[in-house]
């Protein structure tokens, strides 16, 4: 495979435990979102400036000197599949070389989903579900008033029909989104067998200021957990 493409991408690969259940996997994180979630962590690399801009074997070089000590790679962001062209190209470049490919998105283009899955590029999935299955919802939560939930809710089906390990993920914050009916209706939506509820960490990168120095009390902790065994959905 001859690799010509570029693309935007933050920092070196880095070798993660925690990413991908039971398995050990390097990291990319490609630059650039359609969303601007108030609680993004990862708010430096939303928007695509040129100094993340690299050949592509640039990135591949660096993730065939982790690749013995590995078992896949995912992709994640910013959202990837933004940058369809060079998310191929790693995909395919896995499969060359014998390692599983997963990706992290937020739901948005169904289109490059069912185009891996048809190609079996894909191993394995993390959906970032920001909230309840509301239009209105969803773009209180990313400040995005084109967000397309169509594609979303595309996305959950494709995964549910799909043969590949997938999560849905949501990011419980306090103020946004913690609330117990919202948790319900969530889990009603995408199912508790493969949802997983994450808690909010206060970082100085989080995009909203007001949110760096947020977190749950000890008995709003309490009462998520509680909802979290009700329903049958694990915690991170």
């Amino acid at each position: 495979m001859v690799i010509q493409s570029k693309v935007f991408a933050a920092g070196r690969p880095f070798l993660s435990t925690i990413d991908w259940p039971s398995t050990v996997c390097c990291v990319v994180f490609f630059v650039g979102c359609n969303f601007r979630c108030r609680f993004c962590f990862n708010a430096p690399i939303l928007e695509f400036d040129d100094k993340y801009l690299c050949n592509i074997t640039k990135v591949t070089t660096e993730l065939t000197k982790q690749s013995y000590l590995v078992e896949g790679v995912i992709v994640t962001g910013g959202e990837p599949t933004l940058q369809p062209e060079p998310l191929t190209t790693i995909a395919e470049w896995a499969r060359e070389n014998s390692l599983l490919f997963g990706l992290m998105t937020n739901g948005t283009n169904s289109r490059i989903l069912r185009k891996f899955l048809r190609l079996q590029l894909l191993d394995f999935v993390a959906l970032d579900i920001k909230t309840v299955p509301l239009i209105e919802e969803y773009v209180k939560i990313t400040q995005n008033k084109r967000t397309s939930l169509v594609q979303i809710k595309e996305t959950v089906a494709l995964l549910k029909k799909s043969s590949i390990q997938y999560e849905f993920r949501t990011t419980l914050v306090p103020q946004l989104v913690y609330k117990p009916e919202e948790i319900r209706q969530i889990s009603d939506w995408v199912g508790a067998d493969h949802f997983i509820l994450q808690i909010f960490r206060p970082s100085e990168t989080v995009l909203d200021p007001a949110l760096r120095q947020v977190s749950f009390s000890e008995e709003e902790l309490s009462l998520i957990r509680e909802v979290g065994k009700q329903l049958g959905i694990r915690i991170r």
